[in-house]
């Protein structure tokens, strides 16, 4: 399952009804201000571009949403969030300069990104002492 992480309602609910529209099958998580709408890996590769293509469009609004709610609160912080899902199931959020994962996010997708934070989070859980050249020469 691939995972799309909205902040805000509006964004959200507009991913939904695109999806809906569609018709692609999809599951929903809620947890405290993330909205989590994961949709299978399966899908024609051109129907997975469109979902990425539109998820990125939601994302400039969710971050345009966010400014301005910043700008009225001026409580004066910018932070951004990835969720990390441990292997028992339990969820970790790491928060991360808003401008460098914007920066990340300009060169790689959200998808990428998310493999990234699973394999470090498999590094952090699984210890692994070996690089992964001793490991294969180890195997040879």
């Amino acid at each position: 399952m691939l995972d799309y992480i909205l902040f805000d309602e509006i964004p959200y609910q507009l991913f939904l009804d695109w999806l809906k529209g569609k018709g692609i099958v999809y599951e929903v998580q809620r947890d405290q201000d993330n909205y989590i709408i994961k949709v299978s890996e399966d899908l024609d590769e051109d129907l997975l571009d469109d979902i990425d293509e539109k998820y990125d469009e939601l994302m400039d609004m969710n971050q345009e949403i966010i400014n301005e709610a910043e700008k009225e609160s001026n409580d004066g912080y910018n932070m951004a969030g990835i969720v990390v899902t441990l292997k028992d199931g339990t969820i970790s959020y790491a928060d991360i300069d808003s401008k460098l994962l914007s920066r990340v996010i300009s060169v790689i997708t959200p998808e990428e990104l998310g493999e990234m934070v699973c394999a470090i989070a498999d590094a952090v859980e699984n210890p692994q002492p070996k690089t992964y050249c001793q490991r294969m020469r180890e195997k040879s």
